[in-house]
């Protein structure tokens, strides 16, 4: 199961040690009804002394809230078996005391309180900022106001230094103004993400063993967060590369715009396209002009002599993204000669392409497609794309899944992702997923950059479950 083998991930002793206690007591009321009287409540006495302690020295998750409630039960109870000796009411006692238990415990054996993302295995220790850009020369195409400008969030994750001077970088977005829904989950959920450790120093400075590093522009899934792709962005930074991760505000689900508005997803649908193809044609050329105009301003900013973007090799751009970030990576590539490589994802192409102007240096690594009947579009688009460059690399990762690229498999405990893999084929072999990767990405930019040898092989090697697919361009 990776590098998390602890189920109950992001307890300290204090949680563990009141989870464990009260259980325990639930257990012996269950179980030993009139044998243990005297002793749960010092039991009882003893866990709400804890919860009180851990609530002044750490803070209340969630997942407390259950384990809270089966405490507030079990004291009613033992007040309450001391007045009865009806042994139907103690039948429904067990039963409401087993539910609970077990309601107490799933929150912390399916969600981490602090998930734990993918280490970097880099050489470099990271360092990361964060520029909220400003486009004067487009209007916001999503929004009602016609004031509205386009915003562009990038992330930096660079080679740095070893300093004890910097923190580490908050996780996600709008952490003091989270929405009540967050993607797929409440936004409560993330509430104590900031405690996340990202595995970059903040505002650290920039290594200089180098005079210009490589610079990868890093892209999202629709509708995701930079946030999520943090073990991509930290993992390639560690081997060498100055990474750009972006957000695009109004589609991904949280964004903080340069003046400190925080926004979430806005979607509006034609009517008359239910399979909603031109709606995502749109949003795929606003996200090639997002990228478009960051290459631009990472130039402008080198120009201005800005410290950061003056060590960045601006002949040596490349591009990654996942899902639709893949594909609009691509297409920007085809679009835009500055980018030199890229690499897709498990990426699905929507909308035309650019008259061919000869090779470009191109990967797709893929998540399991045995299904074929499931991905006739993706292919469609897959095809195109290597007619489009001539060419290039395909990978299969045969054990990952979509999600496996992201960081939200790591939102759940190695239980949850066993199961959720098992049923519905969900944050599979995620870890694995992001080293591998990454590995791929790193030798294949070595390649596109640097004409290093593309030593595919022993990556394959290392990594069991991957398969090199035939391109015919």
């Amino acid at each position: 199961m990776g590098q998390q083998a602890n189920q109950f991930q992001g307890m300290n002793s204090i949680d563990a040690l009141i989870l464990g206690l009260t259980s325990a007591t639930t257990l012996l009321l269950i179980t030993r009804q009139t044998r243990v009287k005297s002793l749960v409540p010092l039991l009882i006495g003893f866990v709400l002394f804890l919860s009180t302690l851990q609530l002044l020295l750490d803070d209340f998750y969630w997942q407390h809230a259950p384990t809270y409630l089966l405490l507030f039960v079990v004291s009613i109870a033992t007040i309450a078996l001391r007045k009865t000796t009806r042994s139907r009411y103690k039948r429904l006692l067990q039963v409401t005391l087993t539910v609970l238990l077990l309601v107490s415990i799933a929150p912390w054996a399916l969600f981490p309180a602090i998930p734990v993302l993918t280490k970097p295995q880099g050489h470099y220790v990271v360092g990361t900022r964060i520029f909220r850009w400003i486009d004067p020369n487009r209007a916001e195409e999503i929004t009602k106001d016609s004031t509205d400008k386009r915003n562009v969030i990038v992330q930096t994750w660079y080679p740095s230094e070893v300093t004890a001077n910097n923190a580490r970088s908050g996780y996600i977005d709008g952490m003091e103004q989270l929405p009540d829904i967050l993607g797929r989950m409440p936004g409560f959920f993330a509430k104590q993400y900031n405690q996340i450790d990202t595995y970059g120093l903040l505002n650290a400075p920039l290594n200089k063993v180098r005079r210009q590093w490589a610079v990868v522009i890093l892209l999202t899934g629709y509708g995701g967060t930079r946030a999520v792709y943090n073990s991509l962005a930290v993992g390639l930074a560690s081997r060498g590369y100055v990474v750009l991760a972006l957000d695009h505000p109004y589609e991904a689900i949280i964004t903080e715009l340069a003046n400190g508005k925080v926004v979430t997803i806005v979607e509006n649908f034609p009517e008359k396209n239910p399979d909603r193809i031109r709606f995502m044609e749109g949003r795929m050329k606003i996200r090639v002009a997002d990228i478009k105009f960051v290459v631009s301003q990472v130039h402008k900013q080198k120009s201005l002599s800005e410290p950061l973007f003056l060590a960045l090799d601006l002949n040596r751009i490349v591009v990654a993204g996942h899902s639709f970030g893949g594909a609009a990576g691509a297409v920007a590539m085809a679009n835009d000669s500055r980018i030199k490589a890229a690499v897709n994802l498990d990426g699905t192409l929507y909308g035309d392409l650019p008259v061919t102007d000869g090779p470009r240096h191109f990967l797709l690594l893929e998540s399991n497609k045995q299904d074929a009947d499931r991905y006739v579009r993706y292919e469609a688009g897959t095809q195109r794309l290597f007619r489009q460059f001539k060419g290039g690399y395909r990978y299969e990762l045969t054990g990952a899944d979509h999600y496996s690229f992201t960081d939200v498999p790591l939102f759940l405990t190695p239980l949850a992702r066993y199961l959720t893999g098992n049923l519905f084929d969900f944050g599979q072999l995620t870890t694995n997923t992001h080293t591998a990767s990454i590995e791929i990405m790193d030798a294949f930019f070595g390649h596109a950059l640097y004409g290093k040898a593309f030593d595919a092989n022993r990556i394959l090697v290392q990594y069991q479950k991957i398969k090199q697919k035939p391109v015919d361009p």
